[in-house]
């Protein structure tokens, strides 16, 4: 309970000094003014107009990612499992790509991400169901073979796009960011993500049932049913968080190790304060991307960064949980 309230102190400081941060610096006076509608219409338009659905936006994403990371570590049983592993990521990257291509269109991208991300999973998860043998060995193999397809198709895209705007369009994407967050992202993003919260913490304790193996269908609940749901809705916030800000490294991978040192508990009494700590971390990671320099640094950038030097820490310590 203490390292819950810890964690939402430190939300709630980390969401202050973000909105004090950027190009137009705000005082604690002017911050509270906005909030209430008063004051210089500027700092008002600045405060609700971009700071807060980026904020909400940017917490929203962060929480959906970390919790997606420790549902597919508890899943597979491997604490370097993430997005990538049943190609999500590959899958929403090759999606916005090609409406790059085709339109500029912001929503077209978003949408195109989402459908083929999410697509791209279900046809892993079917190829893993048509190979006999070990369930999760099957969903990891298949799942590298459609990232290597995506990839592949990514790299084809990329050499026949215009140099000139659309390649820089794609690269830009690619590296992730907030910086186009809107309200109508945050109620969409909100939606999805909700809806898919809901879901994991009702299959909680059949979700911490997979860890067992195949040992779970002696525990009476159905393992092949609980992991598809369970996988379906991970990936559909990592979708859906893909979609919009583009690809956002190390979250989902990070966290979950976070936590794992700071508390022993099972994944049933770790669910919220996960989704807190990737709220924190990424929101942490987004002002200083828009504050360090006078341009805006891509998100993962930042991610991969202290994902990296992190996971030294832990690797030259020998605490690395695996």
């Amino acid at each position: 309970m203490k390292q819950k309230a810890g964690f939402l102190a430190l939300l709630t400081g980390l969401i202050l000094v973000s909105f004090a941060c950027g190009r137009y610096p705000l005082s604690l006076s002017q911050m509270i003014e906005a909030l209430f509608h008063q004051g210089d219409a500027m700092i008002q338009s600045v405060i609700w107009n971009i700071r807060m659905p980026r904020i909400l936006l940017v917490c929203i994403c962060g929480g959906a990612l970390a919790l997606s990371g420790i549902i597919y570590q508890t899943i597979f049983k491997n604490p370097l499992a993430s997005g990538d592993v049943i190609g999500a990521s590959s899958g929403c990257s090759l999606g916005a790509v090609i409406a790059i291509l085709f339109s500029q269109n912001t929503y077209l991208i978003e949408l195109s991400a989402f459908i083929t991300g999410l697509a791209t999973v279900l046809f892993t998860i079917y190829l893993a169901g048509k190979v006999k043998g070990n369930r999760i060995l099957n969903l990891v193999i298949a799942g590298l073979i459609m990232q290597a397809m995506m990839t592949s198709a990514l790299m084809v895209l990329k050499i026949n796009a215009d140099p000139m705007h659309e390649l820089a369009s794609i690269e830009y994407w690619l590296m992730g960011g907030f910086n186009d967050a809107s309200w109508t992202q945050v109620g969409i993003t909100a939606v999805i993500v909700s809806l898919s919260f809901l879901g994991v913490y009702i299959l909680r304790w059949q979700i911490q049932m997979l860890s067992f193996g195949e040992e779970a269908n002696t525990l009476g609940i159905n393992a092949k049913r609980i992991r598809f749901t369970a996988l379906l809705l991970s990936t559909l916030m990592v979708s859906c968080v893909i979609s919009i800000a583009g690809m956002v490294s190390w979250v989902g991978l990070l966290v979950p190790h976070i936590i794992r040192l700071l508390r022993k508990e099972a994944l049933y009494q770790n669910m919220g304060i996960t989704f807190l700590c990737g709220a924190c971390f990424l929101l942490l990671c987004d002002t200083l991307a828009r504050s360090l320099f006078t341009m805006e640094l891509p998100i993962s950038i930042l991610t991969s960064f202290f994902g990296a030097v992190f996971l030294i820490v832990l690797f030259v310590k020998g605490r690395f949980p695996i």
